[in-house]
């Protein structure tokens, strides 16, 4: 089997972005944007004491939710290792908790049967051989220090040293997301990139990585998946003239890391319709959740997952092993499909009949899927203005956020 096929079948995972930017509640680039006293960021480390992590709570959720895997953040820009590293002291199992987060992370995730995914920087703000227009010297004070090739050399060794970490003690991992090539370095290969692959899957060689240690994706080698960010693209994702694996990553609020003042939850609605959205166009959904300095997912994240299940429940056969369908959709909706089942999601309440573009004399029977009841088809009324290959339906009992189910003949 196509090494891939997981994850182009999984569609919707889980992202937690978490770490010591917890503590001031801003967002997990507050070490950057905030000017701190030498050693009083790093200085967190003994007060993070999340004594509330609940990592089966947060896996059974997480499948209830229709998420098919997860994707921890083992290292943020800002150095901080979730996991405990046997190549610094800057760790959580050194922090007030002082237990391996993401051990128990990854074993609570897998015993629900889900796919396990370790979100890596490339970055690391604290390491002299890092230097960037986007660390926290040039963002607070406009300075970039001069790096030299010994040091440059030493943070490419760690950055090297925690993957291989990862790779080689947490089991079999399904993912790796390396973040993020910037900018400013877009024609280096600032990260010795075959260097850090050959490595990679010389100890995972079933691992999906994905593209973000290059930053111009046709210039190199191809990756396993590619990461569009926040959006919902308009067509499936190609390079090279060919169509690629991907998934968009977007957040449920408007930050990653956790944000105290940050209530601006987007309603399920908008979650549903990103993720149908991602899989008409071939592509996954990768939604985040910012745990607290506590170790509790924010309440708003919680009444999210708790609606997701709902909808899952319903309409997760639209989701799951779905892709982009053949037909054009009618107006305010979008169709996944799968074999000969498609699936029209509508992202509004519909204003009365909807008209099915090409799809007259094509259909056996049209089911709404939150209640099972069939759908009519109007064939008696209406027809005079519709192209030869429209079919005019009457969904009454459908809303914003419903999928029907239209098998083809």
């Amino acid at each position: 089997m196509n090494r891939k096929y997981w994850f182009t079948n999984a569609r919707f995972g889980l992202f937690i972005h978490w770490g010591l930017y917890s503590i001031p509640a801003s967002g997990e680039w507050i070490y950057a944007r905030r000017k701190w006293a030498s050693g009083e960021y790093e200085g967190l480390m003994h007060k993070f004491n999340p004594i509330g992590f609940n990592p089966a709570e947060w896996a059974r959720s997480a499948k209830a939710a229709g998420m098919k895997y997860v994707v921890f953040t083992t290292r943020h820009h800002d150095g901080f290792c979730m996991f405990d590293s046997h190549y610094t002291d800057y760790k959580i199992t050194n922090s007030a908790y002082g237990k391996d987060i993401t051990r128990m992370l990854t074993d609570a995730f897998r015993a629900e049967g889900m796919r396990i995914g370790f979100y890596h920087s490339l970055p690391d703000w604290t390491h002299p051989g890092w230097s960037d227009q986007e660390s926290p010297e040039y963002i607070q004070y406009g300075i970039l220090h001069e790096v030299s090739e010994a040091a440059h050399q030493e943070y490419l060794d760690l950055l090297n040293n925690h993957v291989e970490q990862l790779m080689t003690e947490f089991g079999k991992i399904d993912l790796l997301f390396l973040d993020y090539t910037s900018r400013y370095k877009a024609g280096q290969d600032y990260y010795d990139r075959e260097r850090l692959l050959e490595m990679i899957y010389r100890h995972q060689p079933d691992i999906l990585v994905d593209d973000r240690s290059a930053y111009d994706k046709d210039d190199v080698r191809y990756f396993d998946y590619y990461t569009p960010e926040i959006c919902v693209p308009n067509q499936p994702q190609t390079v090279k003239g060919e169509e690629v694996a991907w998934e968009t990553c977007c957040t449920m609020n408007d930050h990653w890391g956790y944000c105290d003042t940050d209530l601006n939850y987007k309603p399920v609605i908008s979650l549903t319709a990103g993720l149908m959205g991602c899989v008409s166009q071939n592509g996954n959904l990768l939604l985040n959740i910012g745990p607290d300095a506590n170790g509790n997912l924010p309440e708003l994240s919680l009444m999210r997952l708790k609606e997701l299940a709902e909808w899952f429940n319903n309409n997760g056969e639209a989701v799951t092993g779905a892709g982009k369908a053949e037909f054009k959709p009618p107006f305010a909706g979008c169709y996944t499909q799968k074999g000969n089942n498609l699936y029209l999601f509508f992202m509004v309440q519909p204003m009365g009949d909807v008209i099915l573009p090409q799809l007259k004399d094509r259909i056996k029977k049209i089911t709404l899927l939150r209640t099972g009841e069939d759908i009519a088809m109007i064939n008696d009324w209406g027809g005079e203005l519709l192209l030869p290959n429209e079919q005019r339906i009457r969904p009454l009992a459908a809303l914003a956020g419903d999928v029907l189910k239209i098998v083809l003949k």
